[in-house]
């Protein structure tokens, strides 16, 4: 132990050689790496003075093994580079005394995936950019050795329905950059070692607003890709453009003011707040936009007409300059031209007398249920006047006054549920105007309910019953409501709107359950609407509890209770038949007893009877040859005889003679076996009947 230490902090005394051996990362385990007794043809002794848990060395054979598993990237994660990357063990020769070194470099092989850190990214440019831009890209981590990192990068996208791949390798960069720099996108990679895409052209967000890529690295073992989305940003760099250059509409003197000219229509291929148009009236007959002559509606390009042209009857054309712009600062409009051209026609005068019309007179509003033939409009013109539809369903009829007047009547009373509205043409030379009759409402209609009863089966819950009466009128006429009609409900019945709540739960103290199951409960709600005057109608509700919700239950139970039912009858029936079975049997046994106890019993008392019989006829004599037998085996009766009182047996088994049938010790004798005959039979009946007793 001494030498040990010695040799440890002193190794500057002894002469040190030392070994270099490679080994690959990821070497399975127990593998022999080194045999020390290459290094002499004689067999030396060798002490393990330092060494690492992942080897293993065994002194008796001098094998240096792999004991735990070998992970270059684990073991030297900072060295990139591979350049160094080292396992030492020291040895202490004790033959030659001296200390020898061994030093496996642990080499790199190609275990690990290149990895990014998302599987998309995404990117924004704005359109109009100048062509080269560089935009930085997070390139993939491979903890590899260079040599064993990534080697390739691809990008794959489809530019004008072509698929093209840009490649870069890393250690042929300068070859493969002259054959991409043509490419609308393609990949760099700089001296600082970082990845970059260029964009070789102009973006243009109206022609194509998004680009996808596609980026895969590889080395060489393992491809590993990610998607990257390029959105092109839109900038306010186009004006709106008109449909049209020129546009040229006819008017005549006679058009009303507030009519509409015109709709213009512009369109800006900017996006959101860039594509806003606005809409303005630059100039008429090149004079600025301060007139009362017409209007342009800003957001809409509607061009309408504001006064009566009659005071202009000299005037045959406008020019009307329009201009369209966004919502850019003091951004250049895009122009059209309109000309406004006033065309002499006929004059068409329509009065609609107290009806109501409309402001630019094109609707005019009749009452419903007004009686037939009411006024509608009185028309002239200087020319011959035609009234279209023809049809019989046009609403009105014509009464003529001349070839060039008329007038309009209803032709019947108009019902608005039935039709709303009517329209009429008006024809006069090259003159044409139209209006609309518009049937106003009155309330005319009450609530309907789609029943006059309801029946409501009550469940024990919380009931929220929507109540829904339907009225054809319309506004304040159609709108309804909802009320009790009658003055006493039941406390567990409310109406809130045009919900009926019905509240017949456990959790509320109400009678409701007793109220339902002693009588019938009836309700009525009235449905009213809002108009002037007041109409409703009124529905009836059934309220009951159905008994048979009760006892009601699924046909699977009542299978269920009938099986266990009769199961345990089936078990009840089995244990009668067990018990009676088992009390006859005890009964049968207690009889064969009964039998044997019996029968001994009369035997003993007819022996001790007849001893006491004899003893009293012959005094001490023993009655030895009385004798009583019963024979259960054989045909013999049971015979009794004396051969000193004479009873003389005959050949038949079953007939007997006395001599003397006046002996009196002979009468006695027989008196007495009779008597316990007779207590036998009194006593067992059965015994006789199945035996037979024989005397």
């Amino acid at each position: 132990m001494g030498l040990f230490y010695i040799l440890l902090f002193l190794p500057s005394l002894i002469k040190c050689n030392q070994e270099e051996i490679f080994l690959s990362e990821e070497t399975p385990i127990d593998t022999i790496i080194f045999d020390l007794n290459t290094l002499s043809n004689s067999l030396i002794t060798y002490q393990l003075l330092e060494s690492s848990s992942l080897l293993s060395f065994n002194s008796t054979t001098n094998l240096i093994k792999i004991s735990k598993r070998i992970d270059r990237d684990t073991l030297c994660p900072y060295d990139d580079s591979c350049l160094k990357c080292q396992i030492t063990m020291k040895f202490y020769d004790m033959f030659n005394h001296k200390i020898f070194l061994l030093i496996f470099n642990i080499n790199d092989i190609n275990d690990n995936s290149p990895i990014f850190s998302s599987n998309t990214y995404s990117i924004s440019l704005t359109e109009n950019n100048i062509p080269g831009i560089k935009i930085r890209l997070s390139k993939a981590e491979d903890i590899d050795c260079i040599n064993n990192g990534v080697q390739l990068y691809e990008l794959t996208y489809i530019f004008h329905g072509h698929v093209i791949i840009s490649s870069i390798n890393l250690h042929q960069q300068q070859q493969q950059q002259n054959q991409t720099i043509n490419q609308p996108f393609y990949l760099l990679y700089d001296l600082n070692f970082d990845l970059y895409l260029i964009i070789n052209q102009t973006l243009d967000r109206e022609l194509q607003n998004e680009y996808i890529f596609t980026l895969t690295a590889n080395d060489y073992s393992n491809i590993i890709s990610s998607k990257l989305i390029l959105t092109v940003l839109d900038v306010n760099d186009h004006i709106p453009q008109f449909s049209q250059l020129i546009y040229s509409i006819n008017i005549s003197y006679s058009t009303l003011p507030g009519t509409i000219l015109l709709k213009l229509t512009a369109y800006d291929p900017d996006l959101d707040h860039n594509s806003y148009i606005y809409y303005s009236l630059i100039s008429i007959d090149g004079l600025n936009n301060k007139n009362d002559l017409f209007q342009i509606n800003s957001h809409t390009g509607e061009l309408i007409l504001l006064t009566n042209l009659n005071q202009y009857d000299t005037k045959k054309i406008f020019k009307l300059i329009i201009g369209a712009s966004d919502n850019t600062n003091n951004a250049i409009p895009a122009l059209t031209t309109v000309y406004i051209n006033i065309i002499q026609q006929s004059i068409i005068s329509i009065t609609f007398g107290s009806n109501k019309v409309s402001k630019n007179f094109s609707e005019v509003y009749i009452e419903e249920n007004l009686p037939n033939a009411t006024f509608i409009a009185y028309i002239t013109s200087d020319e011959y006047i035609r009234i279209l539809p023809e049809n019989n369903n046009r609403g009105f009829f014509i009464k003529k006054l001349s070839d060039n007047s008329l007038t309009l009547l209803t032709d019947r009373s108009y019902d608005r549920e039935i039709q709303s509205s009517y329209d009429i043409f008006i024809y006069s030379g090259n003159n044409q105007r139209t209006f609309r009759i518009i049937v106003t409402d009155i309330n005319d209609c009450k609530p309907i309910w789609n029943t006059s009863l309801l029946n409501i089966n009550i469940e024990l819950k919380l009931m929220i019953i929507i109540l829904n009466a339907s009225d054809s009128d319309e506004n304040q006429n159609g709108k309804i409501g909802y009320r009790k009609k009658d003055l006493i409900w039941p406390t567990w019945i409310n109406l809130i709107d045009n919900k009926l709540i019905i509240n017949c739960t456990n959790e509320t103290n109400n009678n409701c359950l007793f109220d339902l199951l002693n009588k019938n409960i009836f309700i009525n709600i009235e449905a009213y609407d809002y108009g002037k005057p007041e109409l409703s109608s009124i529905i009836k509700i059934h309220l009951y509890y159905n008994l048979k919700q009760i006892l009601s239950f699924k046909y699977e139970y009542i299978i269920i209770i009938i099986g266990c039912l009769l199961g345990i009858l089936f078990i009840l029936l089995i244990l009668i038949l067990y018990i009676y079975y088992q009390r006859k049997n005890k009964k049968k046994s207690n009889e064969i007893t009964d039998d044997n106890s019996t029968e001994q019993k009369i035997i003993q008392i007819s022996s001790s009877e007849q001893s006491s019989s004899a003893d009293s006829l012959y005094g001490s004599e023993k009655s030895d040859n009385i004798t009583l037998e019963t024979a259960a085996s054989c045909h013999l009766d049971m015979f009794l005889f004396s051969p000193k009182r004479g009873i003389i047996l005959t050949d038949s088994p079953y007939q007997y003679s006395f001599i003397n049938k006046s002996d009196n010790l002979t009468n006695k004798l027989f008196n007495a076996i009779q008597n316990d005959l007779t207590l036998l039979t009194d006593t067992k009946q059965e015994i006789i009947i199945n035996r037979g007793t024989y005397v």
